[in-house]
């Protein structure tokens, strides 16, 4: 074994995780985020994995609000996906490790953000009405009672964004990539847990009667926040 190899074998999580926060900021300053590398792709557990967020945001502070929102959308698009699905549904599920336990929708949404370092009041705006927990964190928020104006809002959106939606009595995350508009949730149809589905495949969503959305990555004090460290309500 020769030296480089050597050193590679035995560099301590610290290291790694330093390593890996230094590699997924520079492919976003240089705008190539989607190929930024994935924690779950270099084996990093999930407390690891909320050490090198913290890292990163940090970093961005200085950085214009653009790279801001490719990161939080990389995160919950990529990264939170790959350790949270097929955790499954319960409607008093409050797990806090991806995989281990149940989690609730609501809940879904707020444990996740705040593993990600926003500063919320989770158990408040996970068990109160979705529209309260939009209201708090989101911008450009618009509701409706026809899942078409649910299309035709996306529409109007740029890729790559992340949304938060209130269901009549569901929530979740709606993010708009290149290939369409997915429904990242904790879904209780058949106790399914943790997916991410097309939105014109989602019965959780073509059931509903009524919609509230609103733009989690077009809110820009929100991100600010997030990266300086400071509480969002």
């Amino acid at each position: 074994m020769d030296s480089a190899t050597s050193s590679a074998a035995i560099m301590q999580p610290a290291q790694s995780i330093l390593l890996y926060t230094s590699i997924a900021i520079a492919t976003f300053v240089n705008g190539n985020y989607q190929n930024a590398p994935s924690a779950v792709d270099n084996k990093v557990d999930y407390t690891e994995f909320k050490k090198t967020v913290d890292d990163s945001k940090s970093l961005l502070i200085n950085h214009p609000t653009k790279d801001i929102r490719k990161y939080l959308f990389k995160l919950i698009d990529e990264d939170i996906y790959n350790y949270w699905a097929g955790t499954p549904w319960d409607f008093y599920g409050t797990t806090r490790q991806p995989k281990t336990g149940s989690i609730a929708c609501g809940y879904f949404v707020t444990n996740t953000l705040t593993d990600l370092g926003f500063k919320i009041d989770r158990v408040g705006l996970a068990e109160g009405v979705s529209s309260a927990m939009i209201k708090k964190l989101c911008v450009g928020i618009e509701s409706f009672h026809s899942f078409n104006k649910l299309n035709n809002y996306l529409a109007k959106w740029p890729v790559n964004s992340v949304f938060i939606i209130g269901l009549d009595f569901h929530t979740g995350y709606v993010v708009k990539t290149a290939s369409g508009c997915y429904f990242f949730h904790s879904n209780y149809i058949k106790k399914q847990g943790v997916i991410k589905e097309k939105i014109d495949a989602s019965q959780a969503l073509s059931s509903n009667k009524f919609f509230m959305i609103g733009s989690l990555t077009a809110n820009e004090k929100l991100l600010r926040k997030w990266v300086a460290d400071k509480p969002v309500i």
